[in-house]
């Protein structure tokens, strides 16, 4: 039986969430070079970010904070304040998989790890402007690292 994430929520919070809209579906795009040659830049929901940064909304927040990679997890705190979080603050890598991607790396199975990732709460329903504004910012923190390719971990 396939995930749905949607009823998770609802079983832990006793409601269920807003339907998401739809789209059209998403056009893939080919990789340019091998995931061994490429650089890898990470993307997550959890809300992590440096205790010296302005918070993280728990909701609707469609900014954003980078994360460097040199950052220690045990450094970061978790702004989204979803049922799941538990996980996270438990073991951080369950949301942003920043020590797994160095073992990846070390090990030649990808062939960078961008320097900054991006850090974003999940709970967002303002779509145009996510997409307007939020999405092309971070377009340019991937295009200023050479970024190939993009992970996204949902939260």
């Amino acid at each position: 039986m396939p995930f749905s994430m949607r009823k998770l929520l609802a079983e832990l919070t006793g409601q269920m969430p807003k339907p998401a809209p739809l789209f059209d579906p998403p056009v893939l795009t080919p990789l340019r070079k091998p995931i061994a040659q490429s650089t890898i830049g990470l993307f997550v929901s959890c809300g992590a970010q440096l205790p010296e940064d302005p918070p993280l909304g728990e909701t609707e927040d469609i900014s954003f904070r980078l994360l460097p990679r040199d950052t220690p997890l045990s450094k970061l705190v978790i702004s989204h304040k979803t049922a799941v979080r538990k996980w996270a603050e438990e073991d951080l890598n369950v949301a942003y998989p920043l020590d797994r991607m160095k073992e990846l790396e070390a090990e030649g199975a990808i062939g960078r790890l961008a320097d900054t990732a991006v850090s974003m709460v999940g709970s967002i329903q303002r779509y145009t402007e996510l997409l307007d504004q939020t999405v092309p910012a971070i377009k340019q923190v991937y295009d200023s690292q050479d970024v190939d390719l993009v992970l996204l971990f949902p939260f």
